[in-house]
């Protein structure tokens, strides 16, 4: 499903998460505390600097897209604010802002269109007219907003319009192995902690880009794309064990709404591996063992685990103020109907202008951006069911179950709006797209034979 070449190779990916793994791993070690911030600095310029030169180099932008992805998951600190911002967080937008633009222009690329264009121009349009009713007095936050819309807008039609041919199978290999850096920066983590239990008692995971709940969705995507190797190849073990270490790590998030969502999504998953398949009996002995290896070195430090089951079952089905945000959401919706009550609905109890959430994807959409914004998130539906069901393979199959699983959780978290998943949710889109115009060229040619 891919052209083999070193550049789509595992090997090559493998390579290109060490890097990131590393400079988060660096970035954030206390030891060389003086040190961090300049590796982190380093690092995202260097990312960014590479993606800046093969926009310019390259027109197929699939080569783009490793060092795209893993540099989403590479900041290792977050806590800052607009006064000590380093010089590579404004660098690092500008660099591909200005890649994109270069591209465009070389390559003569139109960025707007595409089947899921319309689902986000109504979505932007939605959260720019929210924003101006909304809003008494324009600032930064406001530029920001409306800098992020259009931003939102490119960076979909972009690849849309960029990625060439059908490699869906390059994009899996991506996120099965961005999925193992993710599960080893949740390791490390509680490895570097004086007390690994009181850590799992207090649940303050932070690896720095994204908290329990933010790691969890993006674990449950790519699990879940290795669930397509489990199938594919005969060495079902290894895959299986991979798998089964990375929804451990999961379960170290201590994220009760992932947990919940991915053994939803697991049903999904149990059914796209033995539906016409016709070595069930060798895939469930393989799934047996495996199992019992994982569960012996769990055994090992049940500990743990016992902590995380204490944990998980002493807030049960505990909303944690969940439902009083909601009745809040539907409340703010029924004052503004049509168009929201703004990006910033959600405001401190203070009244200070910040992004907050109400932890369901659609109820938030409806709350800050009224019906218009509702109908933007059905039309998104059905452009991605329309997108993914066209001549629907193995490989759409699981990319879809990952996006669903993500979005199972967003009826409790904050997921769809988060800047990662969007990014991850349109080069999804992209890729499928682009694949599915490999078919129909495929299918004229035929006609035409």
């Amino acid at each position: 499903m891919t052209e083999k070449n070193l550049f789509t190779s595992l090997p090559y990916l493998i390579f290109v998460s060490l890097i990131a793994f590393a400079i988060w791993y660096f970035g954030s070690a206390e030891y060389i505390a003086s040190q961090t911030t300049q590796i982190q600095e380093w690092g995202l310029i260097g990312f960014a600097g590479l993606i800046f030169i093969l926009l310019l180099a390259v027109r197929n932008t699939i080569y783009v897209i490793p060092f795209m992805l893993n540099m989403l998951f590479l900041i290792s600190q977050t806590e800052w604010n607009l006064d000590v911002i380093p010089l590579s967080i404004y660098i690092m937008p500008s660099a591909i802002i200005l890649g994109i633009i270069g591209h465009v222009i070389l390559y003569k690329i139109n960025p707007f269109k595409g089947q899921f264009f319309l689902g986000i121009a109504l979505l932007s349009i939605a959260i720019l007219v929210s924003t101006i009713l909304n809003t008494e007095t324009y600032d930064m936050t406001t530029l920001i907003i409306v800098l992020a819309v259009l931003l939102m807008l490119v960076v979909y039609g972009f690849f849309a319009n960029t990625i060439k041919g059908d490699h869906l199978l390059y994009l899996i290999r991506i996120f099965v192995v961005m999925g193992v850096m993710i599960s080893f920066e949740v390791a490390v983590f509680y490895l570097r902690q004086d007390d690994i239990l009181e850590s799992l008692r207090v649940k303050d995971l932070d690896l720095g880009w994204g908290i329990s709940n933010f790691i969890a969705t993006y674990l449950i995507m790519f699990v879940s794309v290795t669930f397509y190797f489990i199938k594919k190849f005969k060495l079902h073990i290894v895959w299986i064990v991979l798998a089964l270490f990375e929804i451990a790590m999961l379960l170290f998030t201590l994220s009760r709404a992932g947990i919940i969502a991915f053994a939803i999504t697991t049903l999904f998953l149990f059914v796209y591996m033995f539906v016409h398949y016709p070595h069930k009996w060798n895939l469930l002995l393989n799934l047996f063992i495996g199992v019992t290896i994982v569960s012996a070195v769990a055994y090992y430090f049940r500990d743990y685990f016992i902590m995380i089951w204490d944990r998980l079952e002493l807030y049960g089905l505990d909303d944690n103020g969940r439902i009083v945000l909601w009745e809040e959401a539907w409340a703010t919706f029924k004052e503004n109907l049509w168009f929201g009550g703004g990006i910033l609905a959600r405001q401190t109890a203070v009244g200070v202008n910040e992004l907050r959430m109400f932890h369901n994807t659609i109820l938030h959409t409806l709350a800050c951006f009224g019906i218009l914004g509702g109908v933007a998130l059905l039309v998104q539906f059905l452009s991605i069911l329309r997108i993914f069901f066209y001549k629907l393979t193995g490989e759409k199959a699981i990319l879809l179950i990952a996006l669903a699983g993500a979005n199972m959780q967003g009826m409790v978290d904050n997921i769809y709006f988060m800047p990662q998943y969007m990014i991850i949710m349109f080069v999804i889109i992209a890729f499928v797209e682009n694949a599915n115009s490999i078919d129909r060229l495929r299918k004229e040619l035929r006609i035409a034979e």
